[in-house]
């Protein structure tokens, strides 16, 4: 493959299984929200969460088109993440990012926009940002 172009792809995301699902666990875990906050957000009871954290398999794809929309463009956001680090960035380092004021999103913290559901304005931010980075 030409160096542009790998240079241009996007690492596969650690939280993406080879079929389609989702490492829900490991996203959870990785933005340290409790059950009854991701309850909330994804507008199910506190109970289809706490199914879905105990589930045996690693990748799940939910049922709800909404909530497996949800998990997708979350896992697009980790991914275009990771892609700007090294590598080298710790989880907590990355729990850093997403509770910190960003200048990017006006200030807002990542965190906030993804329990809002407003996935939007973080995914372009970091595309933007990769894109920049990348010479483009």
């Amino acid at each position: 493959m030409e160096p542009a172009l790998r240079d241009n792809m996007l690492p596969r995301s650690p939280y993406r299984g080879a079929k389609g699902g989702v490492d829900i666990n490991g996203l959870c875990s990785l933005l340290e929200v409790d059950q009854t906050t991701l309850a909330r957000t994804l507008g199910v009871s506190r109970q289809a969460v706490s199914q879905q954290l105990k589930s045996k398999q690693k990748f799940l794809r939910p049922r709800s088109p909404d909530v497996r929309k949800f998990w997708d463009e979350l896992n697009e956001v980790v991914a275009l993440l990771l892609a700007l680090t090294d590598g080298s960035n710790t989880e907590e380092e990355i729990r850093l990012w997403l509770r910190s004021p960003n200048k990017a999103l006006g200030l807002k913290r990542p965190i906030d926009l993804v329990m809002a559901r407003d996935l939007a304005p973080l995914k372009t931010a970091l595309m933007d940002a990769f894109t920049a980075a990348h010479g483009g």
